[in-house]
């Protein structure tokens, strides 16, 4: 039973590190990006192994007068619903906590001698994020276009919808994300 067991336990780590090497390209062998105009492939582009009802993250810098195209794919095992949410990573500064400060350099007036204090606010973050796309609201769509206006730091959200139970033995269905990323230098418009 212990042989056999542990023959189980073997397979299963084998098993998810050939998925793992498998899935390393994913994106590039399986993500179709024939459509549109050309654009470079883009190397923040990745591919990983999800299981059902994982959720899973990546962030990405979007760079200035650029044109983006962000393109989801997944095997068949995963289904065809694969949410992506793309935010805008932001900090958030606050004034909220005081230090007093002594300072002896500091001379009044009247009595050079005298040492006085002064009350100054030293600046905190937080960082935030702030939903800019959700394909749920796009009938899932697999692929967005965008131009970045300014350099943004995003965090792009997946999720694979299923059932992530952790009942003893029970094998996930597990398979491949790709996330291809592609730009292009933004045109100008007008006249």
């Amino acid at each position: 039973m212990k042989i056999l067991f542990f023959s189980l336990i073997a397979f299963l780590t084998i098993g998810s590190s050939v998925a793992q090497s498998e899935c390393h390209m994913y994106h590039k062998k399986n993500c179709d990006d024939k459509e549109g105009i050309m654009m470079k492939y883009d190397s923040q582009s990745k591919s990983a192994v999800i299981a059902k009802g994982q959720t899973s993250e990546f962030h990405l810098v979007a760079y200035r007068n650029l044109d983006y195209r962000v393109i989801i794919c997944s095997d068949e095992v995963l289904g065809e619903q694969v949410q992506f949410k793309i935010y805008e990573k932001k900090k958030v500064y606050t004034h909220n906590k005081e230090e007093t400060t002594s300072s002896e350099e500091e001379y009044s007036e009247e009595s050079s001698s005298e040492t006085s204090s002064k009350r100054s606010t030293i600046p905190e973050h937080r960082i935030v994020k702030e939903l800019l796309y959700d394909n749920s609201t796009d009938n899932y769509s697999n692929k967005i276009e965008f131009t970045a206006e300014t350099t943004m730091s995003l965090l792009i959200e997946i999720t694979v919808p299923g059932d992530g139970g952790t009942s003893k033995l029970k094998l996930r269905e597990i398979g491949c994300v790709g996330v291809l990323i592609s730009h292009i230098k933004s045109q100008p418009t007008g006249f």
